[in-house]
């Protein structure tokens, strides 16, 4: 089942948001939406149906806790669809709420299968995907399908707390094609926000250091550029940054559940 919804016509560049009602898919779609308006590009929404839910509806062991009551009962297809169809109708207003303050063209979305198939779909023809970072997994901070797509998806993953998408900005390098585009990623968002960035070196010569230091002088970014002495002294860095944005290239992906604020992850 499919449903879509736009104010305007569609650009051929935009950036996708995965929409749920949780407070960090609202920080996701804020942060979307700003960095649409400022790379000048649409804003898409989607909202999956979980078709994994419906299929528990009739399950003898298909249960919810009611939120009032606090018991158990039977889940029901036709009060789950009339649920989804709520979440869309909220998640739709919002959206159009958000991108009209920002004035961005933008387009919603619902379609029904497995959220994190659909959502890598979805993304395939993005610019870059934006979704709140919700981890059920004891022990992990990152949700199923936000690990789901750092690892497969070939474009950039924000990773968006309950916080705006603002600098200062923190870049991990580390000498391959990914860093080289977080490292231009980094660039273009510090300079579009006049904000810090700080780009943190692994196993890179001084040449390498020299060179970046260069490129970030001379589009006047307020920056440094450090040397980390090793890979656990890097994610340790890193784990201690609690303001502003990092950004990490895919290679690194393993360190993302380490992060205490919004992440990007650039392939």
């Amino acid at each position: 089942m499919t449903e879509a919804e736009q104010s305007q016509p569609l650009a051929t560049d935009h950036i996708l948001v995965a929409l749920d009602t949780s407070p960090n898919s609202t920080a996701a779609l804020i942060a979307a939406a700003e960095l649409a308006a400022a790379l000048h590009m649409e804003l898409r929404g989607l909202f999956v149906e979980d078709i994994n839910l419906l299929h528990l509806c009739g399950l003898p062991f298909g249960l919810e806790i009611g939120s009032f009551t606090a018991k158990p009962r039977r889940l029901e297809q036709a009060q789950m669809e009339r649920d989804f169809r709520i979440q869309a109708t909220v998640l739709r207003k919002t959206m159009a709420d958000i991108a009209g303050q920002r004035r961005v063209s933008w387009s919603f979305k619902v379609v029904r299968g497995v959220v994190t198939q659909e959502v890598l779909n979805a993304g395939s023809s993005a610019h870059m995907v934006s979704l709140g970072r919700i981890g059920r997994t004891p022990g992990k901070k990152i949700g199923s399908t936000a690990q789901a797509l750092v690892r497969n998806t070939r474009r950039p993953v924000i990773v968006q707390m309950r916080k705006p998408l603002e600098g200062p900005f923190l870049a991990a390098y580390t000498g391959d094609e990914s860093s080289e585009n977080t490292l231009r990623l980094a660039m273009q968002l510090a300079s579009s926000r006049n904000s810090r960035l700080d780009v943190m070196l692994l196993n890179q010569s001084e040449e390498k250091r020299a060179e970046i230091a260069q490129q970030l002088a001379e589009q006047a970014i307020e920056s440094n550029v450090y040397a980390a002495r090793s890979s656990s002294a890097l994610i340790g860095i890193f784990g201690q940054f609690t303001l502003g944005t990092v950004l990490l290239p895919a290679t690194a992906a393993e360190w993302l559940d380490e992060m205490e604020t919004n992440v990007i992850v650039v392939p």
